[in-house]
């Protein structure tokens, strides 16, 4: 029974995060007796606003600063410029944005959000929260007290009634969904088929892989493949990124499922997903007539690290009151250290968890499952070919995740060794979307910084101008970096040719050839008046790559040019305003 206010949750998502923080919240208001929504902003009538009492807004940022794509219509109705500026003066609302330090336009899409939202009247509950995804604890390492406030602040606004209490955190579970049961329908027994086909995404389409080629050598610790992929004509743009759906691996599927037969858990039948929650429609995908097995192989995603509400649900079911201890443990701000420690640290999956707790695993159910195992996600490729050069083809660059930590078993990340094990033939689901990269016209200087898989977008745009017959060393620089010119130059004999032939000045950085590393930043500041020179022909900027340290050491490599040709602080001007204009632009990953 909801007694309390009503709270519409609001989130704008770009892999998923924002929505399961979004999630949370409308979890937790059940608590504390809140009649509440969650929804993403572009699923939600945007006209309801100005009638609303209290939302919450959840949202990631993409690209340079840009709002993800369910806000984007959201986000252009609340930009009219004909809204009253007291508009939402009844609105309370809180903001907590999603994004990633090394990026300049850190939590962007957030902080204009809260700033718009200020300007048409309304009123923050609780300051801005700003989630880092270079903090250990990712977003949760803000999140956590921000929730807190949050919840103080509303308690405040909107008391319980006397003699009512917030209701206890280990409140039993209901399911989104239910789950029934039937025999082995004979057409799904002998016609196994991909869940996604018969219902898929207006712009999805399947490829067909032509070659799977490792680029770096066979005695090099990191597998890297170029993956080439058959379209059937559909058209992209330099910057673009592709989407790809991996699988589980046969192995992964097959601990699952023997998991859960030692608990008594069998579902070889097929199954029906019903509605429990109006707010909480059934997904597409999960509407149709499915098997256990689909499941497993396609929509559970069983690599996936537990968050702390799935502790939560194992604390309710256990029959242990050792691990029911554990478990609760670690759903409290005390026990984020913990369990840092045992899930994100050693990178434990949801599989390996259910094993650590069989006293609570036992006594799963089919409804349980949907709660405690995340969907796989598609996964995003910066697009390494060009759409006119690689006529109906998709290239990229994939680093296979492989890696050990303080568990004996290897690591393995889910979607690149998936995608490594495809021979030619195999086909893959796919989408396509914009990247965040904007690239300029062809007659503009471009400074191009890309090591390792990071020159993949880089690919895409050269052979866009080698097609235009718009490519040349006068305006395009490219300054790569691997370990060694033999062992992990990524598509080496392309970058080499379009060098040989003019159209592309290639300055690499070979890292452990000689005693001291050499990074690009290094080769950026030896090449001081090259670079300046580039720059003073409002040459443009763009760096893809790992996002730990390089964006950062290579930001200060370019003020250091500019600082040796105009002094320091008008080098940081020049930089900041480069930015501004987006004629520096960074796509970097974790």
């Amino acid at each position: 029974m909801f007694i309390n206010e009503r709270i519409v949750i609001l989130y704008g998502s770009q892999s998923g995060n924002a929505q399961d923080l979004a999630e949370r919240i409308w979890r937790e208001s059940k608590h504390f007796h809140f009649k509440s929504t969650v929804k993403s902003m572009d699923d939600y009538n945007v006209l309801e606003l100005v009638s609303e009492q209290c939302v919450i807004f959840v949202c990631s940022t993409t690209g340079q600063g840009e709002e993800p794509d369910n806000m984007k219509q959201f986000w252009r109705f609340l930009l009219r410029r004909n809204l009253p500026t007291d508009s939402l003066v009844n609105l309370k609302y809180a903001v907590f944005g999603l994004g990633d330090s090394s990026y300049t336009k850190f939590n962007f899409a957030a902080k204009r959000l809260h700033k718009r939202l200020l300007q048409l009247g309304g009123r923050s509950l609780v300051p801005l929260g700003l989630g880092d995804d270079q903090h250990d604890l990712g977003y949760d390492g803000a999140a956590d007290p921000w929730i807190e406030s949050l919840w103080t602040k509303l308690l405040l606004i909107y008391p319980l009634p006397t003699g009512v209490q917030p209701l206890p955190k280990n409140l039993p579970i209901v399911p989104r969904w239910g789950v029934q049961t039937s025999s082995l329908s004979q057409n799904l027994a002998n016609k196994p088929k991909s869940i996604y086909h018969p219902i898929r995404q207006p712009d999805d389409f399947t490829v067909t892989v032509i070659e799977n080629e490792r680029t770096t050598h066979f005695d090099h610790f990191q597998d890297v493949r170029l993956i080439k992929l058959q379209t059937k004509g559909q058209g992209y743009s330099p910057g673009d990124v592709v989407l790809l759906r991996p699988k589980n691996l046969p192995w992964q599927v097959e601990t699952f499922q023997n998991l859960l037969k030692s608990h008594n858990l069998h579902f070889d039948m097929t199954l029906k997903i019903t509605q429990n929650d109006p707010d909480i429609p059934v997904p597409d995908v999960l509407t149709q007539e499915l098997t256990f097995q689909q499941l497993c192989e396609e929509y559970f995603d069983l690599m996936s690290i537990p968050r702390r509400h799935i502790f939560n649900i194992l604390a309710q079911i256990t029959d242990s009151e050792l691990e029911k201890e554990k478990c609760l443990e670690f759903t409290t701000a005390e026990g984020q250290d913990d369990l840092y420690t045992y899930c994100n640290r050693p990178k434990r999956n949801i599989v390996e968890v259910l094993q650590d707790f069989p006293h609570a695993t036992k006594n799963l159910t089919k409804e349980l499952l949907f709660e405690i195992l995340p969907p796989i996600k598609p996964r995003e490729f910066s697009i390494a070919s060009n759409s006119k050069f690689h006529q109906n083809q998709i290239h990229i660059l994939l680093a296979v995740v492989k890696y050990k930590t303080k568990l004996v078993k290897e690591r393995f990340g889910l979607c690149s060794n998936y995608l490594a094990e495809l021979k030619p033939g195999d086909q893959v689901s796919a989408r396509l979307k914009k990247g965040s990269f904007r690239f300029p016209a062809s007659d503009v200087p471009v400074i191009m910084v890309g090591p390792g898989t990071g020159v993949a977008p880089f690919r895409n745009f050269i052979y866009e101008r080698v097609s235009a017959g718009a490519a040349s060393s006068g305006n395009l620089l490219l300054f790569f970096g691997c370990r060694n010119s033999n062992y992990d130059f990524h598509c080496k004999e392309d970058f080499l040719t379009l060098q040989k032939t003019g159209q592309l000045n290639l300055i690499p950085a070979y890292s452990r050839e000689q005693e001291h590393k050499v990074y690009v930043q290094h080769k950026i500041l030896e090449n001081c008046d090259l670079v300046w020179d580039f720059l003073q022909r409002n040459g443009q900027i763009f760096i893809a790559g790992n996002a730990k340290l390089m964006p950062q050491e290579v930001r200060q490599a370019f003020v250091s040019v500019c600082e040796r040709k105009m002094g320091k602080e008008e080098a940081e001007k020049f930089v900041q305003m480069m930015e501004k204009e987006n004629r520096y632009q960074t796509e970097c990953w974790s």
